[in-house]
């Protein structure tokens, strides 16, 4: 693995990160979000059962049977899917079921100090010159929800082209896990040349694998970008033989 991604592990990726784009480097923010409890209510059945409009073809690359019921590739790739396919339609009641923001603090071992959000959404576009030319973050979940809504007006689509999961047991929970993933990202707002000529984002998000529940997804696109989908992805997952991106969804370990 290589890149920014392939340097950084451990928890400190899931705190340092939030905490870079919530220091105000973009120009679409949300309130401090304050704690309201834990709202995750959904089973991992429930979420899961919702059908998509558009089936997709999951292909497994590598595999590890030891990971906890529900945090395979095959399960997250397919919740992955199931969010963009939400996302894509602008349905907020599914939207609203697969991802989840805490409105509350982190763990108590994590900051003695304050509030550190332990989820959260973000999408932010990169310049060349490397500075950060446009970000959303939130963790806030009605604020989420209208954001949502205002990018499917806005004509925002996305294709998911491959999932990786990084680590299990994030916050200390055996069912949380993580996974980078890379897709495609178009919308009548973005500035041309932003992900190159195939659009190109790419990210990292974590799932509670128990209740079936995303609660982190940080994207990115940058107006360097021009390789086109196959040489963005190839990083992430072996490409298997005969795969044509969009065709189908590549997961791996």
């Amino acid at each position: 693995m290589s890149g920014l991604y392939g340097r950084i592990s451990g928890t400190i990726l899931w705190i340092a990160l939030p905490l870079l784009f919530l220091a105000g480097c973009g120009d679409e923010t949300s309130p401090p979000p304050s704690y309201n409890g834990p709202r995750a209510s959904h089973t991992a059945a429930s979420v899961a059962a919702q059908p998509v409009a558009v089936e997709t073809p999951v292909i497994v690359t590598s595999d590890n049977a030891s990971l906890p019921e529900g945090c395979r590739p095959r399960p997250v790739a397919e919740a992955v899917i199931r969010f963009v396919d939400a996302f894509n339609r602008g349905d907020r009641t599914m939207l609203s079921r697969i991802f989840f923001v805490s409105e509350g603090p982190s763990p108590p071992d994590f900051s003695q100090a304050g509030y550190y959000p332990w989820s959260w959404y973000s999408a932010s576009e990169i310049a060349t010159d490397g500075r950060v030319s446009h970000n959303f973050t939130t963790s806030n979940q009605g604020t989420l929800l209208r954001y949502f809504a205002k990018r499917h007006a806005r004509g925002e689509r996305m294709l998911l082209l491959k999932v990786s999961l990084t680590q299990p047991g994030l916050l200390d929970e055996e069912n949380n896990v993580g996974f980078l993933f890379v897709l495609t990202r178009n919308a009548q707002d973005l500035a041309p040349g932003t992900g190159g000529p195939a659009r190109i984002a790419f990210g990292k998000g974590a799932i509670n694998c128990r209740n079936g529940q995303i609660f982190v997804w940080s994207m990115e696109m940058r107006a360097s970008e021009d390789r086109t989908a196959r040489e963005a992805a190839s990083w992430l997952c072996k490409d298997p033989p005969g795969w044509k991106p969009g065709r189908s969804v590549v997961a791996c370990t």
